[in-house]
């Protein structure tokens, strides 16, 4: 079975719609990113389109990524106090020679709808949150729409966006699980092979073999990097819809769904 991660994001649109007739006020989203980095431009027309679907105001702001980390804090917290902003978001990566710690903490709690300032993470993993980070919140929501029964499962890459917080609501889920760094394991393919369930999001095409995953497999695929076309990490033009029990593909996977949970935070911190 392959999922249609359009139609799922326009159902949760069509939730968030009503939620939005609720709200009189004007809402603004804040995209912060900066002037030398074009290969988010699509990520954010993506955000943008899905914002506007809800009659929210998204403005984009281009920072100088010459600037120092003090400097770039203070426009933030500037961008936080305009009048209506109900979100606010740094389009990842942020350069390498800037403090991403300090710039993502500068974004108030209440505005934090990806989850990543240390008191929403925090709360997140002590199981006391009131929003989760969007990535989790997609694959949740599969979980439940599908009932999905995860076993048996190996998760790929332990990066801030997806391994990390991902390996943190198995937990809270009591889900086991084996949590590999894909640069530092050679025997990936044998772990696919006694996998049940492989979760992976690390930006590297061909990584899951077709010929290494179980017939009846459920994967998620978060993976996304742009060759010719956009793909995933799973192998590239091969049949994984009719050997999975569940397989979300690259692209119109997870990516859409993932949007839609992150406006999703925005109205939970609304209302």
């Amino acid at each position: 079975m392959k999922i249609n991660g359009k139609e799922e994001s326009n159902l949760i649109l069509s939730e968030l719609k009503e939620k939005r007739e609720n709200c009189k006020d004007e809402i603004k989203l804040k995209i912060i990113t900066f002037k030398n980095d074009v290969s988010n431009t699509s990520y954010i027309k993506i955000k943008k389109n899905f914002g506007e679907a809800l009659n929210i105001i998204c403005d984009i702001h281009y920072l100088d990524e010459n600037k120092n980390s003090k400097e770039l804090r203070k426009e933030i917290n500037k961008i936080c106090k305009e009048k209506f902003v109900k979100g606010v978001i740094i389009q990842l990566p942020i350069p390498n020679h800037l403090n991403k710690n300090i710039l993502i903490n500068t974004i108030p709690d209440k505005l934090d709808i990806d989850c990543l300032t240390y008191k929403n993470l925090g709360r997140f993993y002590q199981g006391k949150e009131n929003i989760i980070p969007p990535t989790v919140s997609a694959l949740d929501y599969l979980i439940k729409k599908y009932n999905l029964k995860l076993d048996n499962v190996l998760l790929v890459g332990q990066g801030e966006l997806i391994g990390k917080p991902i390996a943190q609501y198995l937990i809270n889920k009591h889900i086991k699980f084996i949590n590999i760094n894909h640069t530092s394991n050679s025997n990936i393919d044998k772990l696919c092979q006694m996998s049940d369930t492989i979760i992976t999001g690390v930006g590297l095409p061909n990584l899951i073999k077709f010929d290494s995953i179980k017939n009846d497999s459920i994967i998620f695929d978060y993976g996304c990097t742009k060759q010719d076309k956009i793909c995933g990490d799973c192998e590239i033009d091969k049949d994984f819809e009719n050997k999975c029990d569940f397989f979300t593909p690259v692209p119109n996977g997870l990516g859409p769904i993932v949007v839609a949970k992150l406006f999703e935070n925005l109205f939970k911190n609304i209302l």
